[in-house]
């Protein structure tokens, strides 16, 4: 076992990262992994960001386990799998960085767009927002348009959660079977993961290192966040996850474009 600072400082970052998953069932390696894998360097840094969630998506998953829409989680997977096959074959055949331009702008528009809806609209504007109740042939074949495409990014670069989230939220309107039933996707996804890392030689001792001390930072924000979902009704949950997405595909194409410039 060692010690540095930078454990530190990456637990400190997993406090917010885990109080938005715990909230919301996604986000967590997403919004932490600038300071994981600039603190720790991506060999670590990457299976550090996988470990990290599993106690507490095996705890939710066990705890949530009733009240979960298995029907959309069937469907997740269902058609993410054949995707990721497809994604790791395209692996090899189009520019990580091209995609995630893609895809962050992608997810950008999408959340822009209902953040003028949830927030600036009530908030701002004070105009009421009309629930849409009729879910129209349109509204599905984008729904499983986002799912199919968030599969084969997420085969080829592990990117296709923002897209996956999309879908979900549309998909399950209960704000915790919402947040259950993504965290029943990364108990399948991250678990593939972890065992693909392990494989590969990824889990050093200075990742666990640097995990023994995250894994209590990530505890206080994960229940803190379970806590304050309680605390909030629908409209609340949907604006704080499409304000997430809009921080989680801005970044993806910020930096994306900055990278290729």
């Amino acid at each position: 076992m060692s010690f540095e600072i930078n454990f530190v400082l990456v637990a400190l970052m997993q406090i917010i990262g885990f109080f938005v998953q715990g909230c919301t069932g996604f986000g967590c390696t997403v919004i932490a992994a600038a300071v994981t894998n600039g603190l720790l360097g991506t060999e670590a840094g990457v299976p550090y960001g996988t470990l990290i969630t599993l106690p507490f998506l095996y705890y939710l998953g066990i705890k949530a386990f009733k009240d979960v829409s298995w029907k959309d989680l069937a469907k997740i997977i269902g058609l993410c799998v054949p995707g990721i096959l497809i994604g790791n074959y395209l692996f090899y055949t189009i520019s990580p960085t091209t995609a995630k331009i893609g895809i962050g702008s992608m997810v950008t528009l999408i959340a822009l767009m209902n953040v003028y809806k949830y927030i600036v609209k009530p908030r701002i504007l004070k105009q009421i927002v009309a629930e849409e109740t009729v879910d129209t042939p349109a509204k599905k074949i984008f729904r499983y348009g986002c799912l199919i495409l968030g599969g084969i990014v997420h085969g080829a670069f592990t990117i296709g959660g923002p897209l996956i989230t999309v879908y979900t939220i549309e998909a399950v309107q209960d704000k915790e079977k919402f947040r259950n039933t993504m965290n029943m996707v990364w108990v399948i996804l991250n678990t593939w993961n972890a065992f693909t890392q392990f494989r590969n030689g990824a889990f050093t001792p200075y990742m666990w290192s640097a995990l023994a001390v995250g894994l209590p930072m990530a505890a206080i924000g994960f229940f803190l966040g379970m806590g304050f979902l309680k605390r909030i009704n629908r409209e609340q949950f949907l604006q704080i996850v499409y304000v997430v997405l809009l921080f989680v595909g801005g970044n993806m194409l910020v930096t994306s474009v900055l990278a290729a410039i």
